[in-house]
């Protein structure tokens, strides 16, 4: 168990009391509002993107408001952070959505996720944006360890995971249910000494 002290000054690194914006030389990450629905409809009715998730297609914009006031609850009861991602300029285009969940402030550890629309995949974007994240995971939360996960065969998301540093740590053998049959999915991991060390 740690120190009651230590413990203390983890929640002193982030209290989310405010929204934390994120930047990076091409994209803003920012909270999502009910202007990105039908970006967010788009997006999590794309085939493309429901081809590994097991998940009803997000495609009224009922629907998508629901999910951005899902994804917005998860900071008001601190559960995790979800950002709207968008491109830098003027036209503050979205191109995506990415976030932490599951944090576990005892052991320190949290997990990630991210999506990209298929028309803004190639360009680097879900890559950018996770280092973002998992510098201020490591920086903010004060976590030892980021994790994700992801269905094996989905290499467009292992090869960002693996640009950021992860090292693949097992399968769960068809551990998941998804478009009626099971699935094997991937375990990623990230330490802190390893994120310091890049």
């Amino acid at each position: 168990m740690l120190p009651l002290l230590f413990i203390k000054e983890i929640r002193t690194l982030f209290d989310f009391s405010t929204f934390p914006e994120l930047a990076t030389p091409r994209l803003e990450l920012r909270k999502l509002t009910s202007a990105d629905v039908p970006a967010m409809r788009n997006l999590f009715s794309a085939p493309e993107v429901l081809r590994y998730l097991n998940s009803s297609p997000t495609d009224t914009d009922e629907k998508a408001l629901d999910l951005i006031n899902w994804l917005n609850d998860q900071f008001d009861h601190k559960n995790g952070v979800n950002w709207a991602i968008v491109l830098n300029g003027e036209d503050d285009r979205f191109v995506g959505q990415c976030g932490t969940h599951g944090w576990d402030e005892s052991n320190r550890h949290v997990d990630i996720g991210y999506h990209i629309l298929p028309v803004e995949w190639g360009k680097g974007y879900a890559t950018e944006a996770s280092h973002a994240v998992i510098r201020w995971c490591f920086e903010q939360l004060g976590v030892h360890r980021v994790q994700a996960d992801c269905t094996d065969g989905n290499i467009g998301s292992e090869r960002v995971l693996l640009k950021c540093g992860f090292t693949v740590e097992g399968v769960w053998r068809e551990s998941c249910w998804e478009h009626g049959r099971f699935v094997n999915i991937k375990q990623f991991g990230l330490l802190r000494r390893e994120f310091e060390s890049r």
